[in-house]
């Protein structure tokens, strides 16, 4: 198995066995597992940045454990893939590219998913955000792959504001049924959560996936961020991706405005819908018994339109150099025994 899997997959078996086996019968862990699409290494204030605010990452880091040595594959859906079944994506069908609108392919209706599991084992399940993992046949749909309830998109790219389309094509949903929700989608989604954390059935554990839009392309962010990162420097180094350094200079030599601070506005806004969420389950009494896993399905967007950061290390989204392979990953588990070093790196990147 490549290495750059082993964590992804040990995480779907870490998280069965736990809830399977017999000793957490009487008190098992509600979970939550976030995924952000296309963060930067070097974009959250854990790991050194000090241009965008993220003290909601920072937190989850400095309470729970930093996964330094954390790695998926360079795109979106092999990733989303192997978290939902444990399995190789290249077993799968979706290693080498995304599935996209006019694809009709999927991960196989044979597979099981991680909510199937855990159903099994009394977990009432939802899934917010972007699913990305096939919209064909409804046999591919998060409601027929052990979701109890999804809120969101099947596609990528639908804009952080509403009609929430993908090539003119409306994509929000509710279990199904198409929803005119309005507000900024990151938002969106956090309410949402937060929502159903409320309205839960409090004598089940629950299971959370949110994947989230941001900070993928194209960048779009509530006036207010806007305003506050309008004068951010793009102070990024050469990601050495040959390819993505070259929009780089090529939009510079033309007199395009950097991406940098509109990216980091849709961070800022990425990191208060999480913060929204770790406020519910401390309202709600519950973070103690509750694990959260967060992490990015890819290396960040070097590229001129993506605005990302992974320094110090090399390359981006698509490339198989670190910088699009090992991502920013925490986890958090205030009531269980993490180990507060186990993930941190034994060397330099």
């Amino acid at each position: 198995m490549s290495h750059r899997l082993s964590r992804l997959l040990i995480i779907f078996w870490v998280l069965s066995f736990l809830i399977i086996s017999p000793s957490f019968a009487d008190d098992q862990p509600n979970i939550i597992v976030i995924v952000a699409d296309d963060l930067g290494w070097a974009d959250v204030g854990f790991h050194g940045n000090e241009q965008i605010a993220t003290p909601a990452l920072d937190r989850l880091a400095a309470e729970g454990v930093q996964l330094d040595r954390f790695y998926t594959t360079p795109i979106c859906s092999p990733t989303r893939a192997a978290l939902m079944t444990g399995r190789d994506p290249m077993r799968l069908g979706v290693a080498y590219s995304t599935i996209m609108p006019w694809q009709n392919n999927g991960v196989h209706p044979d597979e099981t998913f991680l909510p199937e599991l855990l159903k099994t084992s009394g977990y009432q399940t939802a899934m917010v955000g972007k699913w990305h993992l096939g919209h064909a046949q409804a046999s591919y749909h998060p409601n027929a792959r052990g979701f109890d309830h999804f809120y969101g998109h099947l596609h990528t790219e639908v804009g952080y504001f509403p009609p929430f389309a993908s090539l003119g094509g409306k994509d929000f949903q509710r279990n199904g049924k198409s929803i005119d929700d309005s507000g900024y989608e990151t938002f969106l989604l956090a309410d949402e959560v937060s929502r159903y954390i409320v309205e839960r059935d409090v004598t089940k554990p629950f299971f959370i996936y949110l994947p989230m839009l941001a900070p993928h392309t194209p960048l779009e962010a509530p006036a207010d961020l806007m305003a506050k990162y309008a004068d951010l420097e793009d102070e990024r180094p050469p990601s050495r991706s040959e390819m993505a350094d070259r929009t780089r200079l090529i939009s510079k030599m033309s007199g395009r405005g950097s991406a940098r601070p509109v990216y980091a506005a849709v961070v800022d806004a990425m990191d208060q819908a999480i913060n929204q969420v770790l406020e519910t389950l401390d309202e709600q009494g519950i973070s103690d018994n509750t694990i959260v896993l967060f992490f990015s399905d890819n290396g960040g967007a070097t590229y001129a339109s993506g605005g990302a950061d992974n320094s110090p290390l090399r390359g981006g989204k698509g490339d198989a150099f670190e910088g699009g392979i090992r991502v920013v990953a925490v986890a958090r588990w205030p009531g269980g025994n993490f180990p507060r070093e186990a993930g941190r790196a034994q060397s330099s990147p």
